[in-house]
């Protein structure tokens, strides 16, 4: 009996092995979308925590972090805000931009210095505060950061950075997304206006992060860990995307797939940070995926998605610019990252010289 049960597990731990070490050849390569472990307790401190009480995920302040895939390896690190950013004060005596949004606009996989707010920065002279991060961040959660974070820093103008690709994604308030345990991270609940705030009971828990704590430790040593992490991501998504359309569509795009509910989900968030904002300039735009100019080409017509912001734009007296009209280069491969499909730097580039066409840089 023990002599087999001793067999049993030397077979575990011979396969596991073998696993692991496939899986560093696949991710090394390039044929795997994984970032690859650490082996440092210096970084099993995660950079993207559920630890804001207001929207959830965010960084540590002060934290310093090592992000590393085939095509990239990167030190990440946050200010005393616990944002991706060189350090800021509230006040200011020059004009100031607050940028919202997801890991585009934090610059996943992009050093310091070749970011959009960094390119912006050099384009205009104009300070611009970058409060984008990963971690699933929905547009629900970017008007929550700017109401409960950053429009406590004096700033002359707003710019709010939407990814159809996922944001519609990350607003739905599911079920298991709303159960006792899951994410700590606010849903917009109910109908248009009329929305309540909802937050998953015991989210926020000490036990809740501790356990988050220990899942990130075994991430940083065990490759095996990170990729069942995201096949479970993945699996998630395709169910969400099934029930949502019924079928898969290999030209899905959110620019043309969305439906009522979630885009007025989409216009709340906006209409709550222009009504912080006050008489401050503010600018959104759209960032396309592969997917996006592929079903904009199968089409030849404008997206529903742009001639609907277009309208609640011209409605609110902002500016809406929309880079899958202003970034559409023959390369368009060159916007994207090797081993990733965040911006390059090159994108990053492109995607600030076509937001430098708005009105307020000319002072208008």
């Amino acid at each position: 009996m023990l002599k087999t049960a001793g067999q049993w597990l030397l077979a575990t731990a011979i396969s596991l092995v073998c696993v692991e070490i496939m899986l560093q050849a696949a991710v090394r390569l390039g044929f795997a979308d994984l970032d690859l472990p650490s082996y440092s307790l210096k970084e099993a401190d995660p950079f993207w925590q559920d630890i804001n009480p207001d929207f959830g995920v965010w960084h540590p302040a002060n934290a310093r972090f090592r992000h590393e895939r085939s095509c990239f390896d990167l030190i990440y690190t946050s200010n005393a805000f616990g944002m991706r950013d060189r350090e800021a004060t509230l006040a200011a005596s020059s004009p100031r931009v607050v940028v919202l949004g997801d890991s585009f606009v934090e610059g996943w996989g992009v050093a310091e210095g070749q970011r959009l707010t960094d390119r912006l920065e050099a384009l205009t002279g104009i300070r611009h505060l970058d409060f984008g991060t990963a971690g699933e961040f929905g547009s629900t959660q970017a008007y929550l950061l700017y109401t409960t974070l950053a429009a406590k820093f004096a700033h002359s103008a707003v710019i709010f950075m939407i990814l159809p690709e996922n944001d519609f994604l990350d607003d739905l308030p599911s079920p298991a997304r709303l159960k006792a345990g899951a994410r700590h991270r606010p849903y917009l609940v109910g109908t248009y206006p009329d929305y309540r705030l909802a937050y998953p009971p015991g989210a926020w828990s000490p036990d809740k992060q501790l356990s988050w704590h220990v899942k990130n430790l075994l991430r940083e040593f065990w490759l095996t860990a990170r990729a069942a992490d995201h096949a479970v991501t993945l699996a998630q998504q395709m169910i969400a995307y099934w029930r949502k359309k019924g079928s898969f569509d290999p030209l899905h795009s959110y620019y043309f797939d969305y439906k009522p509910d979630e885009f007025d989900r989409l216009r709340y968030a906006i209409e709550r940070i222009k009504a912080a904002a006050g008489d401050r300039p503010m600018l959104i735009a759209t960032i396309p995926v592969e997917m996006d100019y592929r079903r904009a080409e199968a089409t030849g017509m404008r997206p529903p998605l742009t001639r609907a912001l277009e309208d609640l734009s011209a409605r609110l007296g902002i500016t809406y610019i929309d880079l899958l009209d202003r970034m559409h280069e023959p390369d368009r491969g060159r916007y994207y990252l090797k081993c990733d499909p965040h911006w390059s730097s090159f994108g990053h580039a492109r995607a600030a010289a076509a937001l430098k066409a708005w009105s307020f840089y000319r002072g208008e």
